[in-house]
Order: structure tokens, then C-alpha cells, then sequence
């Protein structure tokens, strides 16, 4: 209806020839002057026309716009009415508090715990959203939930540089709607100055929050009457000790993680109340490992978890250390960097009855006669239960250290075993010996006893996991050894329930496939990765080295 109101005039022109007047063109002579001026006042009366044309196609143009934008507008007000009608505008404000932690959570960080903490600043490795203020800018409604659910606030990284005025202004917002909910944060601070004073005055002044504060380099501002009653766990990397006295006062820090602070016992923490340290990047000195670990127990005497990496190996030579070693309360135990005789030096002084984990990273480079008689009276002395064994850095020199280890732990549950990527060493593949030890072989008078009654090694062993390289990985003797474990022969009482194998192909490797496992993967309770170098990049944490 509305094009046959077009055109509003009555056109000048009314019969429009374009074949005569394209064979005027092409045909020969000039016109007349009765046809030039017939073709004047047509050429006049045609540009008036086209003017007027012009004027009613403007018109429609304002037309379909205008009913555009009212189609837009009814679209919109449809999805407001929709979005109104939503059912989740039906869930309690604390439903939704919870669904926004949760979505918080999956972002995570680059952080070993996987624990989300929202940049106020970019951040090192990776570049999570600032969720806390994205749901709060979704609508009225988030924004007001999100105000109310300060645990989004209650969480962030900031790194500290020169330049950093704005910083102080958003960390002011977190620290507002944060209430007084505790505080999690990491901080990186790079040089001092007038706004690295002032961010770090701004989070003393909420030290009372405090319940885990991670902190890399010294921060200006930090003293000792800071008042820190909820602070359960500390992280700090590259300071010296003098640094932690700032945190001396935190009566209920349980947790101390300490990356390159090799003194840090000269400290005032609270070491006496101190259950889980994790210390990295240490030097025994001259004073041996077993020195080191019992003046460590005598001021932490409460450990329940001891994680120690050392950047450099103690001596080969005993120590002529005599003390006895006891903690009552130690439930799992990593050594990184450690020879096998400072070790075992180490398990002979030692009683820790409640010895639940115990990982080790040994020397590639053992000396030749190494035994485990000293493990197995440490076991004996202690009546400790390992249920977990993890042995990293696994080499021709150390594997047969490994087996003999499995013998004297007779409540495995569950072991974790790693070969060393990089080995040049020649003979039997490492990971062939491992198999060889896991393998149950009853023997003829075994075979005889009634059900139940055979004892073969290891017979709790529930969850097993090998890391290895997969050139030469012996894929039917892995086979074989599950199917004499019960796994693949319908199962039985101490039958392995879960086994994950990764496998990690050289760059000069050609064909990727191991036939014999390809079944496996197939099979309840197996997980098989197979890897190049390239790929492995994808399937690993680039901070931990571990498989993620």
C-alpha cells in the first residue's frame, strides 16, 4: 500500500524509449532544430522529474528506517520480557553468589594450586578475566548480587612496578566490597617507590583479613606490629630471612611455602605451630642432610607435610651425624635432589611412625653397591604404613634402588613412577625393570594354595601411574604384568583398579602407534597418553613440570 502512494507527482516524462533513443545515437547525421528543441524541453522536463524521484525515494528510505528501528526496539523489548521471564531471576541471590564463585574458579591462574586469584594487574603467565568486576558489570541485578557475595572481592594478584597510580584506586574497590571477608592475594613487587608505599600501606591497613598472602620481593611498608590473626598460609620467594619477621605475629599460620631462602629458620615465625612447609632451592652446606633435617625438626616439630628440594647435592661422605630424628605428626614426606646415601644417612636416624607419602627425587649418578637395608629397617623401626611411593628421575643407576624399595613397603596403595626423559644411559630400558618388579609370578606351590592365601608383593597396590618414554617402552610386558595383577582377567581382591600411563616419543621417532596398548585404552581404569616433545608442551605445566 505504501509504494502505490509512489510517486507523489505526476511525471513529466511519461514514455521512456531507451531502444529509439540508443538507435538515435548510433545513426547517422545531427538532429533538426525542431528536434533539438523537442529534446531540450524533454532533457528539462526529465531532470525535474529526477529531482522529484529523488525527494520520494528519501521518503521511503526515512520510511524503512524508521521501521527498522521500531523492528529493533520490539526485539529488544521481546528479549527484556524473555530475559524477565528467565528462570533464573527465580534462584535466591546466595544460589547465584554461589554459580559466580564457581564460574570465578574455572578461570584459575597460572598458580600451582589452580586457585583463581582476579589480576588487578596483567598478570605473569596467563591473562584471566577480572571476574569480580565483569558479572558486577553484567546487569543491575549481578551487580547487586555480586556486591553481596564479597568472596569474589576477597581474592586477587597485583604485580607492583614504578608506574602504578590506578592500581591503588582499584585495589581500593576490592578491598570495599571484599567487606570483611579474608583475603587471598598474591603480590609482585617490582622496585620500590611512592605508589609501591602506598598499595602495600593500603593492604596493611586489612592485614587483619589476611588468611593467604603469597609474596614475591621485598615489600616496602611491612613491619612486625602488623596484626595478622587470620593468617593461615605464607608463600615468599627471594627474600631473606629478615623478611618473614614481618609475619612473625600470624598466632594461626599453619602453611609456609619458601622458594630461594635458604636461612629462613633464622626467622621469628611460629615455627613450633608450622604443619606444612615446603622448602625449595636449599643448600645443606657442609652439615650433611640429616643435620639439616633434624635442627628443622626441632624448631618444627608440629610438620605434618615436609616438601625440601635442594639446588645443590649434599656430600657423598657421611656426615657423623648421631642424633635420633622424630616427628610424631609427619604424614608425608618429598625430597628433591637427594643422593641415596644422604638418604639412606637420613632414614637411619630417623623414627616418623605416622609416614603415609613419601616422594623422591634422586642423584642420576648413584654409586655402584647402593642397597636398601636401611630402608627396610627404617620401615621396621618406625611401623610407618606408606600407602603412596612417588620416585622421580628414575635412571639405569637408580631403578634397581626403586625395586628394592617396592619389596619393604608391603601397604603400597598407590605408586607413581617416573623415568628420567633425557638419560643417555645404554642397557635394559628402565621402565622393562620397573614391570619386571611390578609382576606377579606365584610359583608352583603358590599355585597350589587355596584362594587367598598367596601373599605376592605388593598386594594392596589400587592405582598405579609410569611416565616414560615410549621408543622403547615393552608394551606386552606391561600387558602381561596388569593381566597378572588381575586387572585384564576379570579382576580380583587387590586387583589394580586404576592405571595411567604417559608415554613421550623422541623427535626422531617415525611411526606413533603401540599396537598392544591401543586395546587398553578401551579397558575401565586405564588412561594412556602417548606424546612427542611438541605435544607434551600442551599436556604439561610449564612451572611444575607436571603432567596436568
Amino acid at each position: 500500500m505504501l509504494l502505490q502512494t509512489f510517486p507523489s507527482f505526476q511525471p513529466r516524462v511519461q514514455d521512456i524509449d531507451l531502444q529509439c533513443s540508443r538507435d538515435r545515437i548510433r545513426s547517422p547525421g545531427s538532429p533538426t532544430s525542431s528536434e533539438s528543441s523537442q529534446l531540450s524541453k524533454l532533457i528539462s522536463n526529465a531532470e525535474q522529474d529526477l529531482s522529484d524521484y529523488e525527494k520520494d525515494i528519501q521518503s521511503v528510505e526515512n520510511v524503512l528506517l524508521d521501521l527498522s528501528k521500531k523492528k529493533e526496539e520490539l526485539e529488544r523489548y521481546v528479549d527484556h520480557c524473555k530475559s524477565y521471564l528467565s528462570p533464573i531471576r527465580r534462584l535466591p541471590t546466595e544460589i547465584m553468589g554461589e554459580i559466580f564463585l564457581n564460574y570465578q574458579d574455572l578461570h584459575m591462574s597460572d598458580r600451582e594450586d589452580r586457585q583463581f586469584r582476579g589480576p588487578l594487574t596483567r598478570p605473569l603467565y596467563s591473562s584471566p578475566a577480572m571476574t569480580a568486576l565483569v558479572l558486577s558489570s553484567v546487569c543491575k541485578l549481578w551487580h547487586t548480587i555480586t556486591l553481596a557475595t564479597p568472596q569474589l572481592w576477597s581474592r586477587f594478584s597485583l604485580r607492583i612496578r614504578g608506574k602504578c597510580g590506578s592500581l591503588s584506586h582499584l585495589l581500593e574497590i576490592y578491598l570495599s566490597r571484599s567487606k570483611q571477608h579474608p583475603l587471598t592475594f598474591d603480590v609482585v613487587v617490582n622496585g620500590d617507590g611512592p605508589n609501591s608505599n602506598i598499595i602495600i600501606r593500603l593492604l596493611s591497613a586489612h592485614s587483619h583479613r589476611w588468611f593467604f598472602a603469597n609474596c614475591d620481593g621485598r615489600c616496602p611498608g611491612l613491619n612486625m606490629q602488623l596484626d595478622l590473626p587470620l593468617l593461615q598460609s605464607l608463600e615468599m620467594q627471594y627474600e631473606d630471612a629478615d623478611s618473614l619477621n614481618a609475619f612473625a605475629g600470624a598466632r594461626a599460620l599453619r602453611t609456609v611455602s619458601l622458594v630461594g631462602i635458604p636461612r629462613f629458620l633464622l626467622s621469628n615465625l611460629p615455627w613450633d605451630q608450622i604443619q606444612f612447609l615446603r622448602a625449595l632451592e636449599l643448600s645443606t652446606g657442609d652439615v650433611g642432610l640429616p643435620k639439616y633435617v633434624w635442627e628443622l625438626a626441632q624448631k618444627c616439630p608440629a610438620l605434618c607435610s615436609l616438601e625440601l628440594g635442594f639446588s645443590d647435592y649434599s656430600p657423598h661422605e657421611p656426615a657423623v651425624f648421631t642424633s635420633s630424628l622424630y616427628l610424631s605428626k609427619l604424614e608425608s614426606l618429598c625430597l628433591w635432589f637427594v643422593n641415596w646415601c644422604d638418604f639412606c644417612e637420613l632414614f637411619s636416624v630417623s623414627t616418623l611412625p605416622s609416614l603415609r607419602k613419601l616422594s623422591l627425587e634422586l642423584h642420576p649418578f648413584e654409586p655402584p653397591g647402593s642397597d636398601t637395608a636401611t630402608f627396610s629397617a627404617f620401615i621396621s623401626r618406625s611401623q610407618c604404613s606408606i600407602s603412596i611411593l612417588r620416585l622421580e628421575n628414575l635412571q639405569k643407576s637408580t631403578v634397581q634402588l626403586a625395586c628394592g624399595m617396592l619389596h619393604h613397603i608391603p601397604t603400597l596403595i598407590e605408586l607413581i613412577l617416573e623415568e628420567c626423559l633425557y638419560s643417555t644411559n645404554q642397557g635394559p630400558p628402565v621402565m622393562a625393570t620397573l614391570i619386571a618388579a611390578l609382576r606377579i609370578s606365584p610359583s608352583p606351590v603358590e599355585v597350589d594354595r587355596q584362594a587367598g592365601e598367596s601373599k605376592p608383593a605388593l598386594p594392596l597396590l589400587r592405582r598405579l601411574a609410569m611416565e616414560g618414554r615410549a621408543d622403547n617402552f615393552p608394551t606386552s610386558r606391561f600387558v602381561d604384568m596388569l593381566e597378572s595383577r588381575g586387572m585384564l582377567a576379570g579382576g580380583s581382591l587387590g586387583a589394580l583398579k586404576s592405571v595411567r600411563l604417559f608415554l613421550q616419543w623422541s623427535n626422531d621417532a617415525k611411526d606413533f602407534t603401540l599396537p598392544l596398548l591401543q586395546p587398553l585404552e578401551a579397558w575401565p581404569g586405564v588412561e594412556i597418553i602417548a606424546s612427542t616433545r611438541t605435544s607434551r608442551r600442551c599436556l604439561r605445566d610449564e612451572d611444575s613440570e607436571r603432567w596436568v
